[in-house]
């Protein structure tokens, strides 16, 4: 690229940044100023500048109305509600994950107990069976009563 093409692109960005904050050096940020100095003194750069005071003085002499009593109370009324919601959610949220971690907690419990704990020693007779031990009808009787 030429040094013709990289001062175009130079002039460019002296435009943008001139219409982003006007023709007066003092708004420009600290470390966009070195720009300004840089092209300020050019033929564009005067001319850039020339219509970017025209355009800050036009602005400068429209007034902003103050805004009325019934909008700045719409506008805390909107601001309260927006507050009021956003904590509701906050506080729903909060305690959608308390019982989140409650439910891992006991679901993590019972699995730790349920692998961690030996199975029940059956005891293996000649009179077991799936459903139970066989009994004689001696046996029986003595249970019932």
């Amino acid at each position: 690229m030429s040094n013709g093409g990289k001062q175009n692109m130079d002039i460019e960005h002296f435009r943008a940044l001139i219409e982003a904050y006007g023709g007066d050096r003092k708004r420009w940020p600290e470390d966009k100023r070195d720009i300004h100095d840089l092209f300020a003194p050019t033929e564009t750069g005067r001319t850039l500048i020339q219509e970017a005071c025209r355009v800050d003085a036009f602005l400068a002499l429209s007034t902003t109305p103050a805004p009325t009593s019934a909008l700045a109370g719409r506008i805390l009324q909107s601001a309260d509600r927006r507050v009021t919601l956003r904590r509701r959610l906050q506080r729903w949220l909060v305690g959608a994950g308390l019982i989140g971690v409650g439910l891992a907690g006991g679901v993590t419990g019972a699995l730790a107990v349920a692998v961690l704990t030996p199975p029940p020693q059956i005891q293996i007779t000649d009179t077991a069976t799936a459903f139970g031990n066989i009994m004689t009808e001696s046996e029986i009787a003595q249970e019932t009563q």
